[in-house]
């Protein structure tokens, strides 16, 4: 455990204190209910003193750091700088959501989908779906959002990932420019988005972009969302239904 804690890519790249001290708390009554196993001292420290110094307060913001692992050996690694709140500066984009996990677990176990291709994702947020998709072998992937500060920690996380930090781009992109989301069409082969469908007044101008992208019979799009909304789903759907692409 102490290899894990104490490792040069945990100090580096640390998730909230507020996390370390739930991890431990569950980690030392784990290990007090197996009598042949004994505590580590400079562990034990290390969690009072945490534990005395920090607000576990579910209010408590701030961004920190959080590691995803793509395979089962932990050797294939995503770095993402993420809010603790749902809502900070006025956007919820600035973590990652369930659909934007199921989306990358989706590409973790069907590769091929997007090996040597070229993938667009809309409402990035803060990347974990695109950023897969190019550890997982797409030629390249455009991450697009609108907001300022999304696409402020879009870009970090990009810095952050250097085994893939030249296979993505990262652009401000409004779904109502379909002048410049038909720009986009042309070098996309896969669309890509993750609880983008949070809102029935966004499901309109999301379906004029992907009708500006998906342009040929060759490209394809994969949309995860949260049944939250029953009426905002059935207007996606019926929306997405009234066109056909030849």
């Amino acid at each position: 455990m102490k290899t894990i804690i104490f490792h040069e890519n945990t100090i580096a790249h640390s998730p909230s204190n507020r996390y370390i001290v739930q991890f431990l708390r569950k980690y030392v009554e784990k290990i007090e209910s197996v009598p042949e196993y004994e505590l580590d001292d400079e562990m034990i420290e290390f969690y009072v003193s945490l534990s005395a110094t920090t607000n576990m307060s579910p209010m408590g913001g701030g961004v920190c750091f959080k590691t995803y692992t793509l395979d089962k050996e932990q050797y294939t690694r995503i770095v993402l700088q993420e809010e603790q709140l749902t809502i900070s500066n006025g956007t919820t984009g600035l973590l990652t959501w369930e659909a934007g996990l199921f989306l990358s677990d989706f590409f973790v176990e069907h590769p091929d989908i997007i090996r040597g291709k070229n993938v667009i994702e809309l409402g990035s947020g803060c990347g974990l779906a695109g950023f897969t998709c190019a550890t997982m072998g797409a030629a390249s992937v455009l991450c697009t959002d609108v907001n300022g500060n999304v696409l402020h920690i879009l870009e970090e996380n990009r810095k952050i990932n250097p085994s893939i930090v030249d296979k993505i781009r990262v652009a401000e992109l409004d779904w109502e420019d379909t002048s410049e989301c038909a720009r986009l069409s042309k070098d996309v082969d896969v669309i890509i988005g993750s609880d983008i469908l949070y809102d029935p007044t966004i499901v309109p101008p999301l379906v004029g972009a992907l009708k500006a992208i998906l342009v040929s019979s060759q490209q394809v799009a994969y949309i995860t969302a949260a049944f939250r909304n029953p009426e905002t789903f059935a207007l996606f759907l019926r929306l997405i239904g009234r066109f056909v692409i030849i």
